[in-house]
């Protein structure tokens, strides 16, 4: 068996082993397939910050994207200049942990404009020091950095099939620059979605 086929194996899910109804087809992990890789360039003169938000202590700030480059195997291009932010959400300024809510806009190197909306979490992990959080680079080893994305792609577009994906964004931050590797959930790994 090559390497290749052994990933596309599929595995059991343990919610099977948590069934209390007979009956119930047993299920599968679903597969991660690889979209893209972005590298983002953000706008640190131009990030702002909403203090207090609701007499909380809240905090939202604004972390304007600045360009940067997206690369995949069936995608390649950039992120528009200045055509999107992070909008994140601080819940307590004595903890990194951060509420992600970022949307901007890649145009293709084909000339197709597509809308990401991505939602997610910066945080530390377990037993990792808070000042972390803080670093200009940060790993997987000392972040959960991850965001569920949506796309809005033209439908008769080669990219259209973006649209109707559930895909999630695992991340690192290097040298200030947000690093976003996008999977796509799949139950047929091997086959490319379809347009709607």
């Amino acid at each position: 068996m090559s390497s290749h086929s052994h990933v596309q194996d599929h595995v059991p899910s343990p919610g099977n082993d948590f069934s209390n109804s007979e009956g119930i087809p047993r299920m599968r992990m679903p597969h991660l397939e690889f979209i893209y890789r972005i590298v983002a360039e953000m706008d640190k003169g131009g990030v702002t910050e909403i203090k207090g938000v609701d007499g909380t202590a809240k905090s939202r700030v604004v972390l304007p994207i600045q360009g940067g480059y997206v690369a995949g195997p069936q995608i390649r291009g950039i992120i528009v200049e200045k055509s999107g932010a992070d909008w994140a959400e601080i819940i307590n300024p004595h903890k990194s942990f951060t509420r992600l809510n970022a949307m901007y806009t890649l145009r293709t190197d084909d000339n197709v404009q597509i809308l990401v909306k991505a939602q997610g979490i910066y945080r530390t992990g377990p037993g990792v020091d808070e000042a972390v959080g803080e670093k200009d680079t940060v790993t997987q080893d000392e972040m959960e950095y991850f965001t569920h994305i949506k796309f809005e792609a033209p439908g008769d577009s080669v990219y259209g099939w973006l649209n109707s994906v559930v895909a999630i964004g695992v991340m690192v931050m290097w040298q200030g620059k947000p690093v976003i590797d996008c999977y796509r959930l799949t139950n047929f790994p091997g086959k490319r979605a379809a347009n709607l």
